[in-house]
């Protein structure tokens, strides 16, 4: 009986044990805090001013009236040069900016006038002055629209007149680094009637150029 008696204590002293020594405790894990992360703004990168040029190729098309009777419609084309400048804001990936183009050569074309005869249109003096709106992909790239005003001077036959109107265009622009940068654009140009004679005409164009920016 008395073996019994002590084995009892010695079970209850095993049991009160953790208890006297403060309780069972559950063991702790040390969390690691989530950060969320964001992705800083694009801020800056695309602003300031620039001077370029760039090669194009434009081609110039004619519409007649219906009732016209024509021997052949001039189209004058050609590969030119032309100088660019403009300056450029930026906020957040959105940027925006000004900018004004000249270009140096001509677009040019022969046609009939009859009896075999032929005669030169040139297109020349064309200038633009844009207003263009882009979003900035990253620190490098950038897409981006135009629109513009473009005048140009038509001569042939001894006469010249002035064409004018609206310009559209969109294009890329990829940075190389801090200070250059190469584009490719197309634009569009409604440069509406030619005086009074009921022909309208318009001009595409394809540009590849550079930029340095400053």
């Amino acid at each position: 009986m008395r073996k019994y008696a002590a084995l009892a204590s010695s079970l209850a002293a095993l049991v009160a044990a953790p208890a006297l020594a403060g309780g069972y405790v559950a063991p702790v894990a040390d969390v690691e805090p989530v950060i969320a992360v964001t992705p800083a703004p694009i801020v800056g990168t695309w602003a300031g001013g620039y001077l370029g040029a760039n090669v194009n190729y434009g081609k110039a098309g004619f519409d007649y009236p219906s009732d016209a009777l024509v021997l052949s419609e001039p189209e004058p084309d050609g590969a030119n040069f032309a100088l660019r400048g403009g300056y450029d804001w930026q906020r957040g990936n959105g940027v925006f900016g000004i900018g004004a183009e000249y270009n140096l050569g001509k677009y040019k074309d022969d046609y009939e006038i009859g009896d075999g005869l032929t005669e030169e249109l040139e297109m020349k003096n064309v200038g633009t002055v844009f207003l263009r709106a882009g979003y900035a992909f990253s620190e490098q790239l950038m897409a981006y629209g135009l629109l513009g005003y473009t005048h140009a001077k038509l001569e042939g036959g001894g006469d010249s007149e002035t064409v004018d109107g609206a310009t559209l265009g969109l294009g890329t622009e990829y940075r190389f680094n801090p200070n250059w940068s190469g584009y490719a654009e197309y634009a569009y140009s409604d440069l509406g009637e030619v005086g009074d004679s009921g022909v309208d005409v318009d001009l595409n164009q394809v540009k590849l150029g550079v930029n340095f920016r400053f």
